[in-house]
């Protein structure tokens, strides 16, 4: 085999070791948009209680968003829209799964 030629590996236990992956974690749409919500929750609650205890907030990046400063509000707005966004895209995605999922049980 020639260096450097990325090689696709095939087979039946392969294929059934990528399927298991990928629902390993969510295992059906409903738990999905539960999955999405929950998380977001959670990201809000620790946002809500840094805000709290010393007007600071850890944003996903690493960076910290001080309530002091006009930047430190924008960066939390931004992070707290980009949040937002994601879990409205993870909700879209099960409800959209799910309704994929209907239409092929009423397929004869």
């Amino acid at each position: 085999m020639a260096e450097g030629v990325a090689t696709a590996i095939s087979g039946r236990v392969f294929v059934d070791q990528v399927n298991n992956n990928k629902i390993n974690h969510v295992y059906d749409f409903a738990y999905g948009d539960y999955i999405a919500n929950q998380s977001f929750l959670d990201e809000l609650s620790r946002i809500q209680s840094g805000l709290l205890l010393n007007g600071e907030v850890e944003l996903s990046t690493g960076l910290v968003a001080t309530m002091d400063s006009a930047g430190g509000l924008l960066a939390l707005q931004l992070h707290m829209e980009s949040l937002n966004a994601a879990k409205d895209a993870m909700v879209g995605l099960a409800k959209l799964g799910l309704k994929n999922e209907i239409k092929l049980w009423t397929l004869q």
